[in-house]
C-alpha cells in the first residue's frame, strides 16, 4: 500500500474522530456514548429540521459520517502526494 493512501486513511480517520469529539463534547455524556451521541444527534437534526423521515434521517447521518471521512481522506492522500513530490 502506497504512504500516501494510509496517510489519506488516517487523516479520514482523525477528521472523523474530531467531528464525533466535537459534538459529544456538547453532551454530559461519558465518551463512551460519543459516536451514539453524535449518530443521534445528527439523525435528530435531519428528522426535526428538515422533516425527513425517521429511517431517512438515519441514512442521511450515515452520509454525513462517511463524506467527512473521505473528505479527511482526499485531503490527507493529496497533502502527502506533494510532500511526496
Amino acid at each position: 500500500m502506497q504512504r500516501s493512501t494510509l496517510i489519506g486513511l488516517k487523516v479520514g480517520l482523525l477528521a472523523l474522530l474530531l467531528f464525533i469529539a466535537m459534538l459529544g463534547l456538547s453532551t454530559n455524556s461519558p465518551a463512551t456514548e460519543w459516536l451514539k451521541e453524535a449518530f443521534f444527534g445528527i439523525s435528530f437534526a435531519f428528522a426535526f429540521g428538515l422533516g425527513a423521515p425517521e429511517s431517512l434521517a438515519y441514512v442521511l447521518a450515515i452520509i454525513v459520517f462517511l463524506a467527512i471521512f473521505c473528505v479527511g481522506y482526499f485531503v490527507g492522500k493529496k497533502a502527502s502526494a506533494k510532500i511526496d513530490k
